[in-house]
């Protein structure tokens, strides 16, 4: 069983305030740390464990500038064969961009697979998007939202997708295929700073993502960036209690809720 897995190093901003620059154009991220991509973690982990109960082997591949390697030598110390980076030091924000690149450079490199494992979403762009364009390029099954895989028999995946409401849905997609994992699968296996040093030893082999596609492939472009309106804060009533009813019963029949 031989599958790739997409990762990507994103932005760890969530107990970081972003500040916005070129008149919103950009995010300043010169003092953000980095980090994998979280549900790209549960991806590496699974495809990991399926590689170690079948035999095979796991590849990682990044999308990114020179940075991202460390995404991969993450990857690696998690238990993935090789690394390969395609290099590009603008930011691709459009899914059907990425998807474009990644179809070109399959093919064009003729990479062998029996599946590839996404994470469901980015955390910086959340279109959630690229493995569902990717399987719609190179004509393959699909299934997002993955949390368990239960078999890999007769030439299918066995698995769950995670539907609203705590449901889950029993399928059977025939490989080669692309499925998009969701966190909660599993749980990620620790990395030491020993592993992902040991880890840098390892091939990793680096393709420029130009060579594959271009900007002027793009059918979404990245107009600026913005802070949501700020809301009003809460109205505080003062009086008499009977004052007070009153007041609170016109607000609601003002929204319509009496």
């Amino acid at each position: 069983m031989d599958i790739l897995v997409f990762v990507k190093r994103v932005a760890a901003t969530q107990e970081e305030e972003l500040r916005l620059i070129d008149d919103g154009k950009n995010i300043d991220l010169s003092k953000i740390p980095f980090k994998m991509n979280d549900w790209d973690n549960y991806a590496v982990e699974e495809a990991v464990k399926i590689v170690e109960g079948q035999g095979g082997s796991v590849t990682a591949i990044s999308i990114g500038s020179a940075e991202s390697d460390e995404v991969l030598r993450r990857a690696i110390a998690m238990g993935s064969k090789d690394g390969i980076l395609m290099e590009t030091q603008e930011a691709i924000h459009d899914p059907a961009l990425r998807a474009q690149a990644i179809y070109n450079f399959l093919k064009k490199e003729d990479i062998k697979f029996d599946a590839i494992f996404t994470g469901v979403q980015s955390e910086d762009d959340q279109f959630a998007a690229t493995g569902g364009i990717l399987a719609g390029k190179m004509d393959l099954p699909y299934a997002s939202m993955v949390i368990g895989i239960d078999a890999i028999e007769n030439g299918y995946f066995v698995l769950r997708r995670e539907l609203e409401g705590g449901l889950q849905e029993r399928i059977k997609i025939k490989a080669p295929c692309i499925l998009s994992i969701q966190s909660g699968i599993n749980e990620p296996r620790y990395v030491s700073i020993m592993g992902i040093r040991k880890a840098s030893k390892v091939e990793r082999k680096t393709f420029k993502f130009n060579d594959f596609a271009s900007r002027g492939d793009a059918i979404i472009d990245l107009i600026k960036w913005s802070y949501p309106e700020k809301k009003g804060g809460a109205t505080m009533l003062t009086g008499e209690m009977d004052e007070i009813c009153k007041e609170i019963l016109e607000i609601l029949k003002k929204k319509g809720v009496c």
